[in-house]
């Protein structure tokens, strides 16, 4: 998998930090990144998150959550958003699982 098919952004939304996973090829998705400070309050995240019908992925030895955001125009989390195909972010999000495993991979 090429290296420049993901980046991950940093963002400030009021004092809040947000990293965003997004894929740079269009349409681009955004997932953002829970980094959960515990196994119990990953286990609350993903609760929520199947509560509330999200789309995540989830890992096997990481506290990592990847979080659907949205797809848009631009790499840009704010720039207006587009309609994609559900197969397109299914197989979007498997990259995106299998590229952020690797970075974490090498830290």
């Amino acid at each position: 998998m090429t290296q420049h098919k993901f980046k991950i952004n940093h963002y400030n939304f009021s004092g809040t930090e947000l990293d965003d996973l997004v894929h740079t090829e269009a349409p681009h998705f955004h997932f953002q990144i829970i980094r959960p400070e515990s196994e119990e309050k990953r286990e609350k995240a993903i609760a929520y998150l199947k509560e509330h019908n999200k789309i995540y992925a989830s890992f096997m030895l990481t506290t990592e959550i990847l979080l659907f955001l949205g797809c848009t125009e631009t790499t840009y989390i704010k720039s207006p958003t587009v309609d994609f195909e559900p197969d397109k972010l299914r197989s979007v999000l498997y990259e995106a699982t299998n590229w952020f495993r690797e970075q974490i991979g090498q830290k």
